[in-house]
């Protein structure tokens, strides 16, 4: 399938996401023909600003636009949105949709594959610690928010691990915030750490593995490699 292969690429900011893709062909490993779509393509400012959280019980994501600018958007509004993202894929005859987010959502009814990328990396923690003791083990997950610490301890309490958080942009941050939040990770002592964000990159990955000596989650290639399997049947 590779050399006929379209891949649908849907995020939940605006497209293209020239920041992620690098690393994510990269993983892939080859050159698809793809399309890209953004929920937020075409939205004025005031559109945008609609779409963000109203209060402490509406749940924070975080992307990017076009322009590289961070913005954060309400769970809710891109939980509405993303179905009519994947039906435009599917008109544009796209062979499966990968979303450039690891938010948790409600699966979208489609005539086609759609890889979401906190399945895939939650089965793979759970995978890895599937043999050990339960609070045996210590997992530290990256938030691109602070906020999002009490919704990221909701997703991650069901992997029967201690957890631990820290919370780094993977759009705003320097060098110097880079290297004291992996710092701070390395004090923690975990067995694993997990960037969960998609707006992470390779060089984040590299920070922390040096900083920590532990494996550390880059959802981006992992979703790459997962998607390389599909294109390959």
């Amino acid at each position: 399938m590779i050399g006929a292969l379209r891949l649908g690429i849907v995020t939940i900011g605006q497209s293209p996401r020239s920041d992620v893709l690098p690393d994510f062909i990269d993983a892939l490993g080859f050159l698809p023909a793809f399309e890209q779509l953004g929920l937020l393509d075409g939205l004025s400012c005031e559109g945008i600003a609609s779409l963000a959280p109203r209060g402490p019980d509406d749940q924070t994501l975080v992307t990017r636009l076009r322009d590289g600018t961070e913005v954060k958007l309400s769970e809710k509004s891109v939980v509405e949105r993303l179905p009519l993202a994947v039906e435009e894929m599917e008109r544009r005859s796209v062979d499966f949709i990968v979303l450039f987010c690891t938010g948790e959502f409600p699966p979208v009814e489609s005539r086609v594959p759609v890889l979401y990328p906190s399945a895939i990396v939650s089965a793979v923690v759970s995978a890895v610690f599937s043999s050990k003791k339960n609070g045996g083990a210590r997992l530290c997950v990256i938030a691109p928010a602070s906020e999002q610490i009490p919704m990221l301890a909701r997703k991650w309490g069901t992997a029967g691990v201690t957890l631990l958080f820290e919370s780094l942009s993977p759009y705003t941050s320097g060098d110097s915030e880079l290297l004291d939040c992996a710092g701070r990770v390395a004090r923690l002592q975990c067995d694993m750490v997990v960037l969960d964000c998609i707006g992470y990159t390779e060089k984040v990955r590299a920070a922390f593995a040096q900083a920590t000596g532990r494996p550390v989650i880059l959802p981006r290639s992992l979703l790459a490699r997962v998607a390389a399997e599909l294109a390959a049947g």
